[in-house]
């Protein structure tokens, strides 16, 4: 059963950006940058993503929760028996995305659905991916110095992501048509013999994916 969709994400993702505005506010009167810092201000950011989906959910499942104490999950959807982790995550300075989980409390719980938002500087764009029962077989061990956080295998659990905002591209098969569609038209040995070394990466490079925002 799908809890969420679009026109849930959407009138919670709305409901964070006026937050957002209030929060530029605040700071700029006060003499900071709120997008000095974006790890920062995606910390700000969290409490106000698990009580808004909380707060649309609701309105389907009366008895949904998001309790906010540490150590408590982000929402519970009592109906369903369903506990959702939320996250919130802007682009690195290397163009990729950090879709994280603490390996340490989803190994405790076994299974887990994610509800992660993927956000431009500004607030303005986002991804919103809904992914069900994760294991810790969806994510890498921990990397010494992660303090614990786990990246996200998407190739791993791609059949249970349910994108509620902007889409999410498979890189491979993308990067191997143009690779092709080069190929025929190629005439010189130097460049068919660079387009092969380009077809037969992407034929067997692990699955990756590129996402792609939407305004909301």
């Amino acid at each position: 059963m799908n809890y969420l969709n679009s026109k849930i994400a959407k009138k919670a993702i709305i409901k964070m950006k006026s937050f957002h505005d209030s929060l530029g506010k605040i700071y700029s009167i006060n003499g900071m940058g709120f997008l000095d810092d974006l790890g920062r201000r995606n910390i700000l950011m969290s409490r106000p993503q698990e009580v808004f989906f909380c707060q649309e959910i609701k309105k389907s499942y009366p008895t949904t929760i998001s309790d906010g104490r540490t150590g408590q999950p982000d929402i519970v959807i009592p109906e369903l028996k369903k506990e959702i982790e939320c996250k919130i995550t802007t682009k690195r300075k290397g163009g990729t995305w950090s879709l994280q989980a603490d390996y340490a409390t989803l190994k405790r719980k076994g299974s887990c659905d994610f509800l992660y938002i993927c956000c431009d500087k500004y607030f303005e764009n986002f991804a919103v991916f809904h992914f069900k029962d994760l294991t810790i077989k969806d994510f890498k061990s921990p990397a010494s110095g992660s303090r614990g956080k786990s990246k996200l295998l998407l190739r791993n659990c791609i059949e249970r992501c349910n994108p509620l905002v902007g889409t999410v591209h498979e890189r491979n098969s993308i990067f191997l048509k143009k690779s092709l569609d080069k190929l025929e038209k190629a005439t010189s040995t130097r460049e068919i013999s660079k387009i092969k070394k380009s077809i037969n990466f992407w034929k067997n490079s692990p699955t990756s994916y590129s996402i792609v925002l939407e305004s909301v």
